[in-house]
């Protein structure tokens, strides 16, 4: 299958600093990719230079032939391109239940003025927000303020907002930070129920073992340059990833 998004030769540096130093990679929508390091590598620089958060100095990022330098975030959401953050973000005041409907009717709004207004879509907006929240398993707190959620979910809500949109490609950011160890199967059960449903994943966490479970394919970075690729098993058993990314000398 070809790839989903393509990056070429991507540079960023801030002053001095080169957060990512001609990254090179090729995400698959058959796989769930996922992208390690240690802290600094560059990880999350690297996911908001696709997402436009960040523009590359230099470098190509292609989603479905179609090049993301230099697009506005909205306009690469529009292409089906959405992203979590380490910290979740939305509205801390509002139930759950109100922050999808917010996520939903944004996207809606911007398919509005492009034309392609909707039937009854408040109606679709609570039939998907329903969906969304029955397949994460969080009925139970849909009325919930989303400040009075304790880590792991709003993790989930997080990612049930992005969901709203039905994006193509979805960028996990730590997504197991804050998850109690005991649900961390189920997050990766959820992940993995999100991409057959036709959604591509890259996925970024410091939780090694909850990454080699779930990722079907691993690139790992370094001072902002890859310094590996491949299986789970492929990586795991890697003398330079221990070096470099588990601080084990051998």
């Amino acid at each position: 299958m070809s790839a989903l998004l393509s990056a070429r030769d991507v540079h960023k540096a801030f002053g001095g600093n080169t957060a990512v130093d001609g990254m090179s990679l090729d995400l698959h929508p058959d796989h769930i990719t996922a992208l390690i390091g240690p802290n600094g590598a560059g990880k999350t620089t690297f996911f908001n230079t696709v997402t436009g958060y960040e523009r590359a100095d230099s470098g190509s990022i292609v989603f479905d032939d179609k090049e993301l330098i230099g697009l506005q975030p909205w306009r690469i959401s529009r292409l089906g391109v959405v992203r979590t953050f380490q910290t979740p973000v939305g509205f801390p005041s509002m139930t759950v239940w109100e922050n999808m409907q917010v996520a939903g009717a944004s996207h809606s709004v911007l398919r509005n003025m492009l034309g392609r207004r909707g039937k009854n879509e408040e109606g679709e907006l609570s039939a998907r927000t329903d969906e969304i929240l029955s397949d994460l398993g969080l009925e139970g707190i849909l009325d919930t303020p989303v400040d009075e959620l304790p880590a792991g979910e709003r993790k989930l809500m997080e990612i049930s907002r992005q969901l709203m949109s039905r994006p193509r490609l979805l960028l996990l950011d730590e997504p197991a930070a804050g998850v109690n160890p005991s649900s961390i199967g189920l997050l990766s059960n959820l992940i993995r129920s999100i991409h057959q449903s036709g959604v591509a994943l890259m996925i970024i966490d410091h939780n090694l073992s909850f990454v080699l479970d779930v990722a079907d394919y691993i690139h790992v970075l370094a001072e902002g340059r890859l310094i590996a690729e491949g299986t789970p098993d492929e990586i795991a058993s890697s003398t330079l990833v221990r070096q470099v990314y588990m601080g084990v000398d051998e």
